[in-house]
């Protein structure tokens, strides 16, 4: 009877550490980064008895992550890559919307130069239409100028945003450095507690929105963090050390080196992520654009000069340049 009553008190303890892990579970199904846990049961060693082994009952062995690391690693890659086309698509509309705005865009400005052109044209001498031609040349001199300002204005907000996601990068690689301090109390990752392996994950998750990052897991499940496509280079988080990134300016390009404020290392563009995105704005995007509408702006200056230079005045002089 009493070995009945200790198979049976061992199985309602058992079960009863089971059920904690089920309550947690439910308890967290809105916690972010929580990993769904699963109880590990094993059966006791038998006792022998004369010839043959009676079972003891069960016993509560361990908690388990239901975790796959190969789907994790996918899901940070998919998220960098997701996160690197939204930079690309907002700036890139506000661009379009900027030039194709009716009161800023170009083409009412050069509508409105070249009717006041044409009507200039045939009437040369009426004060009337030169009046006009003058105004609407003014205007289209003020909107190309307004024009590279907004530029400028999108190109400063996508700068501060670049710097603000580097700021938020850096602290997250911070605090990933300080979980493996907290991990490295344990030898081995069976004996980690769940919750700072789930808190780990979602760091890299979320660092993952900004850049792309290799993982190298050690042993006692600390990781060793790299930006880009290897994980010898670049290397962000290592141990208790934490390396911030930094954006360099030098002769007008953009790019990124590996701690700053110390021995600076010149890193490999970063082609995912909110970083990567605002770096595609900067250089495939607000740059060309900026480059477009200067040259088309020296363009129409050289064209309405030379129209100007083949003609003479009220007073049968040369024409003189316009803009």
């Amino acid at each position: 009877m009493s070995d009945i009553l200790g198979i049976a008190s061992g199985g309602v303890m058992a079960y009863q550490r089971a059920l904690s892990s089920v309550s947690n579970n439910i308890a967290n199904v809105g916690t972010d980064g929580y990993t769904r846990q699963t109880s590990e049961l094993s059966a006791n060693l038998p006792a022998k008895v004369g010839a043959s082994y009676l079972g003891t009952g069960v016993m509560f062995t361990a908690v388990k992550r239901a975790y796959d690391e190969f789907a994790d690693s996918n899901l940070r890659k998919s998220t960098s890559d997701l996160m690197g086309q939204e930079p690309m698509v907002t700036y890139t509309q506000r661009i379009i919307d900027i030039m194709g705005d009716k009161s800023v865009g170009l083409n009412s400005a050069l509508d409105t130069f070249f009717g006041a052109a044409i009507n200039l044209s045939t009437d040369p001498a009426s004060t009337v239409q030169r009046t006009a031609f003058l105004r609407a040349t003014d205007g289209l001199t003020s909107r190309f100028a307004e024009l590279s300002g907004q530029l400028d204005l999108v190109a400063d907000e996508a700068t501060q945003a670049m710097q603000s996601n580097v700021g938020q990068f850096n602290s997250l690689a911070g605090q990933l450095a300080l979980l493996n301090g907290q991990l490295n109390r344990e030898a081995d990752v069976k004996n980690q507690p769940a919750e700072l392996l789930d808190r780990r994950d979602l760091l890299l998750r979320q660092m993952a929105e900004f850049a792309p990052v290799k993982v190298k897991t050690q042993p006692n499940g600390g990781v060793v963090v790299s930006v880009g496509t290897g994980t010898s280079q670049s290397v962000v988080v290592e141990k208790t050390t934490a390396r911030p990134i930094g954006i360099d300016t030098t002769n007008g390009k953009l790019n990124f080196v590996l701690d700053p404020y110390g021995d600076a290392t010149a890193m490999e563009d970063i082609s995912t992520g909110k970083l990567g995105g605002l770096t595609r704005v900067m250089k495939q995007v607000l740059g060309p654009a900026h480059d477009n509408l200067d040259a088309l702006a020296k363009v129409v200056v050289d064209e309405i000069n030379q129209v100007q230079r083949s003609g003479i005045d009220g007073y049968s002089q040369q024409g003189q340049d316009l803009l």
